[in-house]
Order: C-alpha cells, then structure tokens, then sequence
C-alpha cells in the first residue's frame, strides 16, 4: 500500500488533481486509516492506495502531457479494461460458468478461450432486457429488485408488488418449483439460502410472506445446513425446468455489494455473450441498477450540511477550499459505508444519504450511530485546520434526521446512474440540517420513536424550549415553532414548524 501523501511527493501533484482523478473513477478512493508512520509517532489519519495506482498515476500524467484529455483517459482504460480487478474478475467468471456451463453441453468441449477484443465485442450485443433466459438481481433481504421480462412471466405472473416486503425470492420459488421433485426442490431453495447467507439472518426468516408453517420449518433447517462450515454449495447447480420435462436450468450467480444476480440457463443454451458480458463488473452492476424496480420501502434519511460554507468558501482560496471539502468527503464516505448509507444527490458542499432496512441490523440505529461517528470526525478535520490556518473558523457539520416511508427508483443519462426517494421525508431532514447548529443533531420523534427500545436507551435525547436555553428537558420532544423565538412564516423552517423533533446529544456506542 501506498499513502496519499507519499503519492502527492513522488508524482509533484496537489491533492485536487488525486481527488479528481478519484471522482472520475480514474483511481480507487484510498482506504482512510488512522496510524503513526513509524512507531513512537502520533497518530495520523492517511488515504492508503494499492500499489498499482502509483504506475497508473504515472501513466495519466504522461498521457495528460502527451496533449490527451482527462476524458479521452478515461475513454481509452475503459475501453482497454486494464484495471487489474476487472482482469481477477474476468478470469473467475470465465472459469466459474464456461467450465461450469460450456464443458457440460453434450457432444461440446470447452472452447478455447477468445481474445479479449472478441470477448469485449460480443458483451456489447448483450443488455438486461436482451437477454434470453430468465434473470433476477435480489438483495440480502432476499427480496427481487430487478428482474427482466421473461423472470416477470415466470415467477410474478406479470403482476410486480409495490411494496420491498411483497417480493421474496422464497415464496415465488415454492410457487414455481411446487412440481419439481424434492431433491431440486431443496437444491434451488439451499442455492438461494447460500448466495445471500453472508448477511440474511436466521430471523428474517420469520418476515417471509406468504408461506405456510410447513415451507417455514423447511427453510429453517436448510438456513441451518447452509451455515455448516462444511456445506459445499455448487457453482452453478443444475434443476430440471419445471415447464419442460426433460429439460434443465443451471443456474448462474453473481454477487455485488448491492446484491446478487442470478440467471437460469438452458442445458443446450448459448452463454457465450453472456459470459463476455459478466466479465464486466462495473458495467453489469450499473446495467442492472439503472432498471431497479421502482419499490416503497421504509428508510431514514440524513442531511449534513457544513455551518458557513459560503463564508469559508470566500476566506479561503479555490484550491484550499476544494482540498477541504476533498478532505471531509475523503474521511467522511468510509462511514457511511460502514453503515450502509446510499448517497443521493445534495446541491452545493451538503451531504444526502439514505438508510435502508438491512437483514442484519437495523436501519434506524446506523443512521444515528453514522450521525455521530460524523460528529466526531469533524471535530478531527477542525482541528486540523485550525492548526493549518490559525484562523477563527469552526468547521461543524449540522445534521438533521428523518425517516418514513417512500419511493425508492433510480434516475439515469447515458453516462450517469443516481438514486431517487421520493416523498417529504427527505425535506423534514434538509429543514433540519438548517435549524440545527454548531454540529447539533436533530432528529424527528418519528426516527426516535421507531427504534427498539434497547437502542433508545442508547441515546441521549431533549429539548429545550425557546426562552429556556439552560434548561434541559430529557426524553422529550417538542414542535419546531416551540423552539424558535419568533414567527416561522416566510422562513425555510415554515415547513417543519409543526413536526416533533428532539435534539440528540451523546450516543452510547458499543
């Protein structure tokens, strides 16, 4: 691994130009860690890259001084697909599914294997909607988010639930394998126990709907075999197609932080495109997240917002200001990775993220236990450019909280993939990032309210009314016009001058 700062040394670049290439996708964003440099040193917090990106730097820049633009760059390695992990990946899925599939047509022997133009030129004939055999993207709730045409005719009948919860993977296998023999029976619904088990809880078992006490016990026991260290699942297991006797489905899986795609292929099918076609990650997974099902879920949102941006912004001269504001997204996207926070879009220096359900934890918590982590981070990057610049500024992230229920889709260009909530949910948290200030944290009773109480107990949370800033009023909520002196009419905070809401002051982690 290579730190940030040993990067800006060797190639004589600011940091701007390593977090531009980081936005374009031109690099990876480092893994932020905190640690001495050498032992006895105090602690510093640094971006660590892997090696290779030093030579791939090196490489842009002379392309760059060649008279080539950062576009064309980008251009030219994607369309060569030399980053090394889309190599790793490529040769796994040509060894997973061609030996898997290919080797196993009857009279066929494995094809040699193509170059790698040939192989780029045939993905380009396939998309999710081309695709001749049923496929589906489900999450680690085991919930459908994309299927294409023919999964739609098979297993929903045409006919898409609106809601995340009416889309279980599990109750339409039982419907569509209810005349298949057991042992494949057993085989596809183990298969699909073990493609999500990483993160699917024995407990979420219990929210699968509709299925009968019988099926429930039956995917019980197979949640239990499945967790076996000694449980082998196959690559790409082989059932027979409940539609045709006689006939078999391989299934093929491939898994994504986002969820796992899964593709039936006919015993005497053509796969060559499609392998071609999943060798490339990137473009796979944006494919089919560009045609996510439009689905209502339950979610928490948060809204941060730097105090005094505009103020900064003018004290501070434009590559300093992006170097800040570099920095505090450099340091602060790792946390909300950790607690799975999807990022929406958020005009200006502000920050939008949301906070959906998770098979393994709850939702509601990790947006507040993220919120905090924030709060303390931004206490780190002040005081760092406190020191730097021996000025009066306080850098604080204002926070606001929300959750509800809304619709989740996505909107897309031909470049370019975004998530979309729709519903005021995301307003209430916005309004609040603007009334809170100096790093507060507020949050709605609507978020509060909804958590268990074991985690409530966790949080340290009041009000105090307008007129009676010292007086601190625990485990209590209070409506926005009640804490502000004045009239709200006319004012940003108009539209939440109703909502309940309390302030969140510690947070017990464990």
């Amino acid at each position: 691994m290579i730190t940030s700062r040993d990067l800006l040394q060797i190639l004589g670049i600011s940091r701007a130009t390593l977090n531009n290439y980081i936005a374009q996708g031109l690099v990876p964003r480092p893994e932020v860690k905190r640690q001495a440099m050498t032992p006895g040193d105090r602690p510093t917090t640094l971006g660590y890259f892997p090696d290779w990106v030093l030579t791939r730097m090196q490489d842009i820049l002379q392309l760059k001084k060649s008279g080539m633009s950062l576009t064309t760059i980008q251009a030219k390695y994607e369309k060569e697909n030399i980053n090394d992990e889309k190599k790793d990946v490529q040769k796994q899925v040509d060894t997973v599914i061609s030996e898997s599939i290919l080797s196993e047509k009857k009279g066929l022997s494995p094809p040699a294997a193509d170059s790698s133009t040939v192989k780029r030129d045939a993905a380009l004939k396939v998309t999710p909607e081309s695709m001749d055999y049923p496929a589906y993207m489900i999450d680690f709730h085991g919930e459908v988010i994309w299927l294409n045409d023919l999964a739609k005719e098979v297993f929903f009948n045409d006919k898409i639930p609106e809601r995340a919860d009416g889309r279980s993977i599990f109750p339409l296998l039982y419907a569509w394998a209810k005349s298949l023999n057991v042992t494949d029976r057993l085989l596809l619904l183990r298969y699909h126990l073990h493609l999500i088990q990483t993160r699917f809880s024995r407990d979420n078992l219990s929210t699968i709907q509709p299925i009968n006490a019988e099926q429930h016990q039956e995917l019980l026991n197979l949640y239990t075999e499945v967790h076996n260290p000694e449980y082998d699942s196959p690559d790409s297991p082989s059932i027979q197609n409940p539609r045709r006797h006689g006939d078999h489905y391989r299934l093929v899986s491939m898994t994504f932080r986002e969820g796992v795609f899964v593709l039936y292929v006919p015993e005497h099918g053509n796969v060559d495109d499609i392998v071609a076609w999943l060798a490339n990650r990137d473009a796979v997974i944006r494919s089919l997240l560009a045609q996510r099902l439009p689905t209502l879920t339950p979610l928490a949102v948060m809204v941060a917002d730097l105090q005094q941006s505009i103020r900064i912004c003018s004290e501070l001269p434009a590559e300093e200001y992006f170097e800040l504001i570099n920095q505090i997204w450099t340091t602060l996207d790792p946390i909300f990775r950790r607690y799975y926070g999807a990022y929406g879009k958020h005009t200006g220096d502000g920050m939008l993220y949301y906070f959906f359900p998770q098979p393994d934890q709850n939702y509601l918590l990790n947006s507040m236990t993220c919120a905090f982590k924030i709060k303390e981070a931004m206490k780190r990057i002040n005081h760092e450019w406190l020191q730097k610049k021996q000025w009066n500024n306080e850098l604080f992230m204002n926070i606001g909280l929300n959750s509800g229920e809304e619709w989740l889709g996505t909107f897309k260009t031909n470049n370019h993939l975004e998530l979309i909530v729709l519903g005021e949910t995301i307003n209430t948290a916005a309004r609040l990032s603007d009334f809170a200030r100096y790093g507060q944290i507020w949050a709605t009773k609507q978020l509060i309210g909804k958590l268990p109480m074991q985690d409530r107990e966790k949080v340290t949370y009041g009000i105090q009314p307008a007129g009676e800033r010292k007086n601190f009023i625990g485990n209590s909520f209070s409506l926005v016009e009640n804490l502000v002196d004045g009239p709200l009419t006319g004012t940003k905070l108009a539209d939440i001058q109703g909502v309940a809401v309390a302030e969140v002051i510690n947070f017990k982690d464990d």
